[in-house]
């Protein structure tokens, strides 16, 4: 259980500290998702035809961004999961989608630096994005993913703290009764509201695919904007939440 009433002068009474804490804990760790559009595909165009090293060398610049843009999102992962914002397992689960993609983009380097025609070449460089799709696919999907994760940690310890919080209302002054229980009942409604998003949110992720986006990229396109809807509404109810309890700490203090 959350300490929520720790340093109190009176048993049951919540201070405006301990609650921000409950819950900036959690918001701290919110990310303004990346614009990440999808690189214009090249394959080598700028090159003579024949010019196999000029190919190579593209497709190099190209898998070195990629890795670049991998490790970025590979840190903000180990951040959040320092600072407390995910789970241990959530932060696993992110770190081994990064491994893959970027074993995988290594493993394709090695055989792009192998080839010995510009042909093969730049078959290579088209599946940097035919396979892969990091800035498509894989960076929105995983920053998706990470933002979801903190608001479900966030969820959970809002909702770990409710019979805390109860017990802090019922022994408020009767003349604050009325109004912390309609905060309260605000809170927990916007609490319900998030939660209610979230089945969405983890049965859809898992659909956004390089495979699909390749194959079949209007239900792609239709699913990203299901997740994307499903996390906009959980994080502003998340958000109304926190208010609510704000409130309830100022009345508690006073």
């Amino acid at each position: 259980m959350i300490k929520l009433f720790k340093g109190l002068k009176r048993p049951g009474q919540l201070t405006l500290l301990t609650l921000v804490s409950l819950v900036m804990a959690g918001f701290v760790g919110y990310l303004a998702l990346p614009a990440i559009a999808q690189a214009a595909p090249a394959s080598g165009g700028q090159c003579a035809r024949n010019d196999v090293q000029c190919v190579i060398n593209v497709g190099n610049q190209l898998i070195t961004a990629r890795l670049n843009a991998l490790n970025t999102l590979s840190s903000r992962v180990t951040q959040q999961q320092q600072a407390g914002h995910i789970t241990a397992d959530a932060a696993s689960a992110l770190q081994a989608d990064i491994a893959t993609n970027q074993n995988g983009l290594k493993s394709l380097q090695s055989k792009l630096d192998a080839e010995t025609s510009a042909q093969a070449a730049r078959q290579d460089v088209r599946n940097i994005f035919w396979q892969f799709r990091i800035y498509a696919v894989v960076l929105p999907r995983d920053y998706q993913q990470l933002h979801f994760d903190i608001e479900q940690k966030l969820a959970n310890r809002m909702e770990t703290a409710k019979a805390a919080i109860e017990k802090a209302i019922a022994a408020a002054p009767a003349s604050k009764q009325a109004q912390l229980q309609s905060l309260y009942n605000d809170f927990k409604a916007q609490l319900a509201t998030a939660e209610a998003q979230f089945d969405t949110v983890q049965s859809t992720l898992p659909t956004l695919t390089p495979e699909n986006y390749n194959q079949d990229h209007a239900a792609y396109a239709s699913n990203l904007a299901k997740v994307r809807s499903a996390e906009k509404t959980a994080h502003t109810a998340l958000h109304q939440a926190a208010s609510d309890l704000h409130q309830i700490a100022q009345l508690l203090k006073n």
